[in-house]
């Protein structure tokens, strides 16, 4: 390798490197990692707001309440009906 020219040892490593980085590429495993890491970020941001306790007594950001109030809102059954008025009742109190 030394009697050779810098060029030609340039052009040999540099067809080196791309032939051992096709060879050692894994783009499926690469991007399970990728969405695994991601998945991972994800988690940790959404549990550590959401889940997990914070002194928040004293700050105006509250979206832990906010959130969970709008999850009961949609799950959670429609209030009891109040009590119903006659229409009896309704004529009677507008001619007074």
């Amino acid at each position: 390798m030394s009697k050779l020219s810098p060029k030609h040892q340039f052009r040999l490593e540099r067809k080196y490197r791309r032939r051992a980085a096709l060879k050692y590429a894994r783009p499926k495993f690469m991007k399970a990692v990728t969405l695994a890491q991601w998945v991972v970020i994800g988690f940790v941001i959404i549990y550590s707001v959401l889940f997990m306790e914070w002194d928040t007594d004293d700050t105006g950001f509250h979206i832990r309440e906010k959130f969970f109030a709008g999850v009961r809102a949609i799950f959670s059954s429609a209030p009891p009906p109040g009590p119903r008025r006659d229409r009896k009742d309704n004529t009677s109190s507008e001619q007074s």
